[in-house]
């Protein structure tokens, strides 16, 4: 559990085209577009959203971590239809919101200030997408990666539902992770990575997938609306599948 009076302290680096969050000089949290506030800049962020092709229509999505609000501002411009509740520990960030353009409180949008160690236990099937990004200075804190918080995360999926982690390779403790998240989702996921070392796993609560033709049109579609190359995606992962459970990978 975090210490609730232990917090990193958010810096800002602004210029004429963008802002960036950072904890002291290396850790950089997140990037917003001044022309486009809503854009996915970093690669991992992308491939996050690759959920989509997966769960089109979710009627809830979880989000652990705020950062610049990324994700959060991504799914309530995408998902007009879906309720965004977004879990962040630091006040210090959720008071940034304004400068990170983040919207307003409403009935399907919403930041609790909580340490997600204590809120996911109280919200079992409550959600279709679960995205954790809840990185402070130091990388991921363990509390957020321990096995009773990924049983967590799991019993807060609903049926059909997704859990998209954002982890990093060069972590001593990766294999640790995939594994702990191997076994309790039964080998059901995914992975794939980018340049900046980040790699991204999508977990399946469920076995049964949508048929490949379909999740592919999806695919397509969600690029022409938010102008992610989900279909590049999407191929990265049936390649890089280590089961055959995932459309005969591996």
């Amino acid at each position: 559990m975090h210490d609730p009076t232990d917090h990193d302290v958010p810096c800002l680096w602004e210029t004429g085209r963008s802002v960036t969050l950072h904890f002291g000089a290396e850790a950089v949290q997140s990037q917003m577009s001044k022309d486009a506030p809503n854009r996915l800049e970093f690669e991992y962020t992308r491939l996050m959203a690759a959920f989509l092709p997966f769960h089109p229509e979710p009627a809830d999505i979880l989000i652990v971590g705020l950062g610049g609000g990324s994700l959060s501002k991504f799914c309530h411009h995408h998902l007009p239809d879906c309720r965004i509740t977004t879990v962040e520990i630091n006040p210090e960030v959720i008071a940034l919101r304004d400068t990170f353009l983040i919207p307003p409180e409403s009935p399907r949008f919403r930041i609790i200030c909580a340490d997600a160690v204590d809120y996911l236990p109280q919200q079992p099937a409550s959600t279709d997408i679960l995205l954790l990004d809840g990185y402070n200075a130091d990388g991921l804190p363990p509390a957020l990666s321990s096995e009773s918080f990924y049983e967590d995360c799991f019993q807060a999926l609903r049926p059909g539902g997704l859990l998209v982690a954002n982890l990093w390779k060069t972590d001593p403790a990766f294999r640790l992770y995939t594994g702990r998240l191997g076994r309790l989702f039964n080998r059901r996921l995914v992975r794939s990575g980018c340049d900046t070392g980040n790699e991204v796993v999508l977990c399946f609560r469920d076995e049964e997938l949508p048929p490949f033709e379909t999740v592919w049109q999806r695919a397509q579609e969600f690029q022409a609306k938010t102008g992610l190359n989900l279909p590049q995606y999407l191929e990265n992962l049936v390649f890089n599948a280590g089961s055959s459970w995932f459309y005969g990978g591996g």
